[in-house]
């Protein structure tokens, strides 16, 4: 009898582990080709991933809410945004930007891999 209640003991708490979400997730996915995107933590507050692009590499459209992008190796991307002429960003590894939320393109224009973590930050109501 104590042999059964201590398995059914343990499947119940085997069950509630497994059911409680990872928030420290490292879930690894290519958007696009030659783009890597590496969710290192994400919650109610930001989502901060790792993203390589190959050379030439391509993020087609898309957006993000205010975010900060902090270079692992120099980048040096051209960014298209709606309306506007095409520019380019310019970030030495060790450096850190801040950018307001867009809906852009961004091509990998070195000719090595990019690597930068983009921290989003998510909208959230603040309560007291």
């Amino acid at each position: 009898m104590k042999k059964t209640i201590l398995m059914l003991l343990s499947a119940i708490a085997l069950s509630v582990v497994l059911s409680i979400p990872s928030v420290q997730a490292q879930e690894t996915k290519e958007p696009w080709p030659g783009v890597t995107a590496k969710v290192l933590t994400e919650n109610e507050h930001v989502k901060i991933t790792e993203v390589t692009f190959a050379p030439g590499a391509v993020a087609d459209w898309h957006d993000h809410p205010i975010h900060t992008v902090y270079a692992l190796t120099d980048v040096n991307m051209k960014e298209e945004l709606k309306d506007k002429e095409p520019g380019t960003i310019e970030v030495k590894a060790g450096q850190a930007t801040y950018f307001q939320a867009c809906h852009h393109k961004t091509t990998n224009m070195g000719k090595k891999p990019a690597k930068v973590i983009v921290t989003e930050i998510k909208e959230t109501e603040h309560k007291h």
